[in-house]
């Protein structure tokens, strides 16, 4: 039967377009039949075809016991496929994946050099806890071999067993750490490669290894082992300060000499990562070092290759935090990359230009971020040509004609990009409390500017069922991407910190409340959101509005009603202020004329209040009650106080000249530090869980109604008052037809103080990011200003029209230059710019000013940084702190064990030298006991002997032999009990000896 080998199956696919799918379905049942064929040939062949459908999406891991058959192959074709298999299908779920330990350290074995380094190099892919503890050792062996191939690879591979098993780095450091010293720089790289991703983990183990891998960095070598040292030197240094002086000679060096540009990136990287730069950044040395990396950073910006202008950007954004005077000298081809085409490119520039901005290059930084955002400056870019052409091409041509290869089409910014740039703006501009703001008109300018050219805003995703709850988010997620809130901000912030502008700010906010339909873009509401604070200084600041009735006609506009919650609840407050500012003048006579204006200006109020009573939100729905109540007591007053007429003069009513106005007057308001309230010390003994008064029911009580006091008809009386007066719409003042009803308010509009005349900035390049009316409305004051001054040269058509006659009056006289005496050229010296006084945050000492929010982003940048991978794409997350030497436990337990082995082994060697004494007492107490017995013998014989022989001697040699033998007998009994006495106390000794031994033995197993 033919079977269909791998090209085979890739032709068929190819032959069946359209029904592929049909196709690869019946090839993967031909696959089953042949993947369980005897003949390992045809099952070698069933395996790579799955192994190429498997790239398709079909699942392979039913074939793994198949694919360990082929892997136990004896030929190395086959074996090739098998490997290729498991790397492609193995997971460390894999059922049979227990099977391969024996299979790989076989082939780790083996003789031949490719099929070691195939096992090598599939271990690497498929190793699991239980494969690194069993195949490490195997491993470590292979650091040894005499092929440098094989010692290059089983480095790698054991890195990769120190993510599954970190135990075993303790045991296989030693073997590793050799092979610095390898006579082949291929696996000296290695080892450095494994080293510098260790050190990332926790670079304090390879310390010690600071000497070894300076000389290799001296001796040099290939670049990309350089660049691994560089980059391993950069993590140790935090470690040992010392290295710094050490390092820099070599490193310098480096980038003065080398021509690689990945080498020359790594090295400047490594001197800013590693703090190198910021060690020696007061001195000579420093500085000239710092000059040398910005000068061939430069270089990397001038190239045309976008990968160099990238990586150089990265390198210039972490060199200007400490030497931003350097990297402001390159301003000009640094702000060539923000008009880049590459997008990612202009990121990049964006967070450079940020820290490099200074008074001097704030206004030229800013006019070229704005011209960006400007519509009608778009720029735009040719599309890249292809190297080969095929029928899609053709058909986006046919289909897209504008968009052909090589065409120019203008570059669309996206809406996150033009969003960054307004932010990166402000923030540029209110860094250190606006030290960089020279010119704060110019600023409040380019604040108007932004909010016009603020991006759409984009709401996205599924709104929950509940309508009211889908309203809020959808509110709070607009707050937080309309970049309007943060230009709003600004607003305010200028308006309270800077007075000398204040009129100028008042201005600003008032153009966007009156001319809000003219303003903000009409799709997606960009920009809309500086109307809250734009409604709030309007309304502390009301005596200072140019047009204040056209002010609160906008304010009190229907449209407003449609407006976020927040913002029309700043409204209600403003509307009241410069109500309180149009009524409680007491200049203006109280004329039936000043009387009906403020009568409809009243009721106009009340009529827009009357729907908001009933709003959902509640801060709008309090505020209005609140308002609502107080302009009907200004109704009822105004009503019944009579205007003046030629007999009689009357006042104003008091609740519009002192009360109304003394709710919002008082003192200034000032910026506090945010964290000033957390200062103020607890009065002693307050209590703020305990009640007020806890007595508060029974005073409720008590101040119910009591129907017993009154009547019932006094009862329904105080029930129709209280209607009338809550629930009564009042009646309306009625104007004659014939008479208008802002007759007589001109001296309202005469009493509003007009706005102090703004100073000029002078830039020739404010057209390009300014609209017309701003630009025409800055010459007009310019004009203004110098219309008396002789030097100043008009433009032609700006002033007035010069006639023939004037020209003709133009007296003409001679100058003789011969007797002017040479002026001597003086030195030119910069105008000293006028110092702006900001107010700062008011707050008690000790206080730094800084925000609860700016300080947790600091934490959460500190401890929640961006978690970094491997250079292998793995977790490593098991080696981070993980000590070579162990730790604190482990040490201690360590040290308590040896003690323990060393008392065992002293209990050990007392016991056998007690046995040993015991033995040599019983082996003389035995030699004693026989010599005992035959002096006994010799005595009674002798005696028996003398008795025969002297029986006829007196009874006192009798006696005597007697007593010689008693006293015989009795040293014999003297030796036996010393030897009994002896042997006690050595059975005691050494039951003692035992019961010591047992418990260290216990000591040791606890």
């Amino acid at each position: 039967m033919f079977e269909k080998g791998l090209y085979e199956l890739i032709r068929g696919i190819r032959a069946n377009k359209g029904n592929e799918r049909n196709y690869v379905l019946e090839s993967l049942k031909e696959c089953r039949q042949e993947a369980k064929s005897q003949d390992l040939n045809i099952k070698a062949t069933a395996i790579l075809k799955l192994i190429y459908l498997d790239m398709f999406g079909h699942d392979m891991s039913w074939a793994s016991f198949h694919a360990l058959e082929v892997m136990s192959s004896s030929q190395f074709r086959q074996k090739r496929v098998g490997y290729l298999a498991a790397v492609q299908s193995f997971r460390l779920d894999t059922d049979v994946l227990m099977l391969t330990t024996n299979l790989i350290k076989k082939d780790l074995y083996s003789p031949s050099v490719p099929e070691m380094s195939l096992a090598i190099n599939g271990l690497s892919h498929i190793v699991s806890p239980s494969l690194a503890q069993d195949l490490a050792p195997d491993l470590v062996s292979k650091l040894t071999h005499s092929s440098p191939i094989v010692r290059k690879k089983a480095i790698p591979v054991l890195y990769k067993c120190f993510l599954q098993s970190p135990e075993l780095l303790r045991t296989c450091w030693p073997r590793l750490r050799e092979c610095l010293n390898d006579e082949d720089s291929s696996v000296v790289s290695a080892t450095v490669n494994i080293v510098c991703e260790l050190a990332r983990r926790n670079p304090k183990n390879y310390l010690p290894l600071a000497p070894q891998l300076f000389k290799l960095l001296t001796d040099g070598g290939n670049n990309w082992m350089t660049i691994k040292l560089i980059k391993l030197f950069a993590t140790l240094t935090p470690l040992e300060p010392r290295l710094v002086k050490k390092l820099v000679p070599p490193i310098t060096n480096l980038i003065q000499t080398t021509p690689a540009m990945s080498l020359l990136y790594e090295c400047i990287s490594g001197l800013i990562q590693g703090g190198l730069l910021a060690g020696i950044q007061d001195t000579e040395e420093g500085e000239e070092l710092a000059s040398v990396c910005v000068t061939k950073l430069r270089g990397f910006l001038v190239e045309g290759d976008s990968n160099l202008k990238y990586v150089g950007l990265i390198a210039l954004a972490k060199l200007v935090n400490t030497h931003a005077h350097l990297v402001c000298q390159h301003h000009d081809v640094v702000l060539n990359c923000i008009d880049d085409d590459d997008i990612s490119i202009r990121y990049r520039a964006l967070e450079l230009v940020v820290g490099m901005v200074n008074p001097d290059t704030l206004s030229t930084i800013v006019g070229k971020l704005m011209r960006q955002l400007k519509p009608a400056n778009r720029d735009y870019v040719e599309l890249e040509p292809t190297g080969s052409e095929d029928e899609d091409d053709m058909q986006e041509e046919v289909m897209h004609p504008k968009k052909a290869r090589g065409a120019m089409i203008p570059l669309e910014l996206p809406e996150d990009y033009k969003h960054i740039v307004i932010c990166k703006v402000l923030e540029m501009c209110s860094r250190d409390m606006y030290a960089n703001v020279t010119d704060f008109e110019w600023y409040l300018d380019v604040l108007c500017q932004l909010v016009r050219f603020a991006p759409a805003v984009q709401v996205e995703g599924t709104a929950p069922e509940d309508a009211e709850e889908a309203e809020e988010e959808l509110e709070e997620l607009i707050k937080k991407r309309d970049v309007g809130e943060a230009i709003g901000k600004e607003l305010q912030n200028v308006a309270i910190r800077v007075k000398s502008v204040r009129p100028e700010a008042v201005r600003c906010a008032e153009m966007f409340i009156v001319g809000r339909d003219g303003v903000f873009p009409a799709a997606g509401g960009g920009g809309k959101r500086v109307l809250g604070d734009s409604g709030w200084i309007v309304g502390e600041y009301a005596s200072l509005l140019t047009n204040p009735t056209l002010t609160f006609d906008s304010l009190i506009a229907p449209s407003s009603n449609t407006l976020p919650s927040d913002i029309l609840s700043i409204y209600l407050q403003s509307i009241t202020k410069i109500y309180a500012s149009l009524t409680s003048s007491f200049s203006i006579p109280w004329t039936s004329e000043r009387k009906t204006y403020v009568t409809l200006l009243t009721d106009r109020v009340l009529r827009f209040l009357a729907p908001l009573t009933i709003s959902p939100n509640l801060e709008v729905q309090e505020r209005a009650v609140e308002f609502q109540e107080l302009f009907r007591l200004c109704t009822e007053a105004i009503l019944a106080q009579p205007p003046s007429n030629t007999t009689e003069i009357y006042d104003p009513p008091l609740i519009l000249t002192q009360a109304v106005p003394s709710l919002f007057l008082g003192q200034e308001l000032n910026p506090v530090a945010p964290r000033a309230q957390r200062k103020v010390p607890l009065p002693p003994g307050l209590d703020l869980d305990e009640p007020i008064n806890p007595n508060l029911p029974s005073l409720i009580v008590a101040a119910d109604y009591n129907p017993s006091l009154t009547t019932d008809d006094d009862e329904d009386k105080e029930d129709a008052k209280f209607r009338e007066y809550y629930y009564t719409k009042p009646a309306t003042t009625s104007i004659p037809k014939n008479q208008p009803a802002s007759h007589g308010i001109d001296s309202a509009a005469a009493r509003s103080s007009t706005a102090q005349t703004p100073l000029s900035y002078q830039n020739v390049a404010e057209d390009s990011y300014l609209d017309a009316d701003i630009i025409a409305r800055r010459k007009k004051e310019r004009q203004e200003r110098h219309k008396d001054d002789p030097f100043y040269i008009f433009a032609p058509g700006g002033g007035e029209e010069i006639t023939d006659a004037d020209l003709e009056a133009i007296p003409v006289m001679e100058l003789n230059l011969e007797d002017v005496p040479h002026a001597v050229p003086q030195e030119v010296r910069k105008p000293v710019r006028e110092r702006v006084v900001v107010v700062m945050d008011e707050g008690i000492d000790g206080d730094d000013g800084l925000d609860e929010e700016e300080e947790e982003k600091g934490k959460d940048k500190k401890g929640k940084g961006k978690k970094k991978g491997g250079l292998l794409g793995v977790d490593a997350s098991g080696l981070v702190g993980y000590s070579l030497e162990g730790g604190e436990e482990k040490k201690n337990d360590y040290e308590e064990e040896k003690e323990a082995r060393k008392e065992v082994e002293r209990l050990r060697k007392e016991m056998e030298a007690a046995a040993e004494k015991v033995r040599e007492r019983e082996e003389m107490e035995k030699a004693a006991a026989k010599k005992t017995k035959k002096v006994k013998k010799t005595v009674e014989g002798e005696g028996k002997k003398k008795k025969k022989e002297k029986k006829k001697e007196g009874e006192t040699e009798g006696e005597a032999g007697e007593k010689k033998k008693k006293k015989k007998v009795k040293k014999e009994g003297e030796v036996e009990g010393d030897g009994a006495e002896k042997k006690k106390k050595k059975k005691v000794k050494k039951e003692k000896t035992v019961e010591e031994d047992t418990q260290a033995a216990t000591t040791v197993a606890e």
